[in-house]
């Protein structure tokens, strides 16, 4: 607003608009038909930035070429591993079972250097409970982990003969994703609990997806217990954490 001052008297000039008032209509206008030609041209620049933004994300952690790799984690769930992972404190602990080609290795990685963290890698990469039928993987997953080898160590067993003296403990973040059977999956949870960091996340893949029904079950179980609260989750990844409840406040 601008005031003028002329032979004593005070002349005050209206804005002709207000610059926060048409953004507020704009968004408004933009939210309210989503279908409109603007609104299909501002979601998809906006797609288009936060797509570039992932790339740079990806190319600075080594890993540009991690769209290339074969993977049945799909696109959200793999940049909420990433984010999951950089949440993580600093010197962070991880452990992945079933890592596959690598995919989700390199997102988890890419997203630990940001706190200077390390990832175990737990698969015999024979792949003997894949759809595809057993084959030798580790040679890909060599490869597509190659920019982040540094922060990986592989462990090329199976899960349930894991001990301490392959990772290092306590963990802040498990991703379990390897034999979706409900005895395989209820052994890996149980496994990994004792090592778990305090304030520490296990993840699971394909929870609800009906073709794998042992994962739901497996952490249905967990929260009936009361011992454990869903913290997060995104398409079938669902992530986990030990649950505190506070004492109820009995008013007299």
């Amino acid at each position: 607003m601008t005031t003028i001052t002329k032979n004593q008297t005070t002349i005050v000039m209206k804005p002709i608009f207000k610059l926060g008032t048409l953004k507020q209509r704009f968004w408004r206008a933009l939210l309210s038909n989503p279908d409109s030609y603007i609104s299909r041209k501002v979601i998809s620049f906006s797609s288009y930035i936060e797509e570039m933004k992932w790339k740079k994300r990806l190319q600075n952690a080594g890993v540009s070429k991690v769209y290339e790799i074969f993977t049945y984690t799909n696109i959200n769930e793999l940049r909420a591993l990433y984010r999951l992972a950089s949440s993580c404190p600093q010197g962070a602990v991880a452990l992945e079972i079933g890592s596959h080609f690598g995919a989700s290795s390199c997102y988890i990685s890419a997203g630990l250097a940001k706190v200077n963290g390390h990832l175990f890698c737990v698969d015999t990469w024979h792949n003997e409970t894949m759809a595809e039928g057993e084959q030798d993987t580790f040679a890909d997953f060599q490869k597509n982990t190659y920019g982040v080898k540094q922060q990986i160590t592989p462990v090329r067993k199976k899960s349930d003969a894991v001990s301490t003296q392959d990772i290092k403990v306590p963990l802040n973040f498990v991703f379990i994703d390897g034999d979706h059977s409900y005895e395989a999956v209820k052994s890996d949870f149980e496994l990994v609990q004792q090592w778990l960091a305090k304030d520490g996340i296990i993840a699971f893949h394909d929870f609800s997806n009906p073709d794998y029904e042992g994962v739901t079950r497996v952490i249905g179980e967990a929260l009936v217990s009361g011992k454990w609260k869903i913290v997060g989750y995104v398409d079938t990844l669902v992530w986990i954490k030990p649950a505190t409840w506070n004492k109820p406040i009995w008013v007299k």
